[in-house]
């Protein structure tokens, strides 16, 4: 009876242990803090990368495993908007747009400035969503594809290689 409860105990044990999960994911120990440059843009879209940035200094900050810091870091994220676009995607029966369709692309590089070395070197993230005018603004789903972006970016930063 006894030898049957630490084996239950023991199994239970290797359970626990093997579920645990770190925060840190796939990160260096030594990466503790990032860079964010402001992004670059490409394409005409006025004020786009400057609300990429923000939205992934946001996006990282919530995530706690880097600190995002404005001088010296252990890691530095760098990003250009290298396309975006917005085109029909749907159309009714009298052949008028009924959805359209908005795509990003973002080329990353992703460095550790304590190795010196490329973690990510212009890799190339991208998103897009389908949107119906008749019940999203555009605003809004330029928006919604941005903090879709966002989210990627972050998670190709730090669990992505």
């Amino acid at each position: 009876m006894v030898i049957r409860v630490y084996s239950l105990l023991l199994a239970v044990a290797v359970m626990l242990c093997s579920c645990a999960y770190s925060l840190r994911g796939n990160l260096p120990e030594h990466l503790q803090t990032v860079k964010i440059i402001p992004f670059r843009s490409s394409v005409t879209e006025y004020g786009l990368e400057q609300e990429l940035t923000s939205m992934v200094v946001e996006e990282m900050v919530s995530n706690g495993r880097l600190a995002v810091v404005t001088e010296e870091a252990d890691a530095v994220l760098e990003g250009r908007v290298s396309s975006y676009t917005r085109t029909p995607y749907s159309y009714t029966s009298a052949e008028e747009i009924e959805e359209y369709r908005l795509d990003i692309r973002i080329t990353l590089t992703f460095t550790d400035m304590v190795r010196n070395e490329n973690i990510l070197d212009t890799q190339s993230v991208g998103e897009w969503l389908v949107y119906d005018p008749d019940e999203e603004q555009y605003s809004d789903a330029r928006q919604r594809l941005l903090e879709k972006a966002a989210d990627e970016i972050v998670r190709s930063c730090l669990s992505g290689w």
